[in-house]
């Protein structure tokens, strides 16, 4: 299981109905049959199904295992992440500022950094640990480390920079007004 998926516009699409957000809130919280998922949640099976079919397809979702019950296989499925995030591209803001755009533009490049720590917390998560808890466990390190590199404090002074730029150009073309 990852950490962190970034959703392409079709998983945000699917991600963003409330029925497929409660499955994955579910299945990242520990491995489930659509029996399990169909008595816990009180919707139809056959409905569950379908649901995680598409959600396979759009690999949100995994068969995790198998439990044998008689002649029958239950498959056990679990979410692939922990956590979905949008990718900025699809709703990234259009900036017109240029300091304001090169600001932004810094802070991306710490979140990604920030994501590419995050991604070396992608093996299984230890059994003995609870999946919320290790996530934010994760994503604090994730911040710490990157937080803690002398690139980041540069990009930092550099943003402030941009937004100082910004706010006293602002202020000097309203007082010209």
């Amino acid at each position: 299981m990852k950490m962190l998926k970034i959703l392409d516009a079709k998983e945000t699409l699917i991600v963003s109905d409330a029925l497929n957000q409660l499955i994955l809130h579910k299945l990242v919280m520990s491995p489930h049959s659509i029996t399990r998922l169909s008595k816990e949640m009180n919707v139809p099976a056959l409905k569950l199904w379908r649901r995680i079919q598409r959600l396979m397809k759009a690999k949100l979702v995994e068969v995790t295992g198998v439990e044998k019950t008689g002649n029958l296989e239950i498959k056990l499925y679990r979410a692939t992440a922990l956590r979905y995030d949008v990718s900025q591209k699809f709703f990234g803001p259009e900036i017109n500022n240029a300091d304001i755009k090169a600001a932004f533009e810094i802070y991306a490049t710490i979140q990604n950094d920030m994501n590419e720590v995050l991604k070396t917390f992608d093996a299984d998560i230890p059994t003995e640990s609870d999946p919320t808890d290790f996530a934010i466990y994760a994503l604090m390190q994730a911040f710490v480390q990157t937080f803690d590199k002398a690139t980041t404090k540069q990009r930092m002074h550099e943003i402030k920079d941009k937004l100082s730029n910004f706010y006293n150009t602002k202020l000097s073309y309203q007082g010209s007004n």
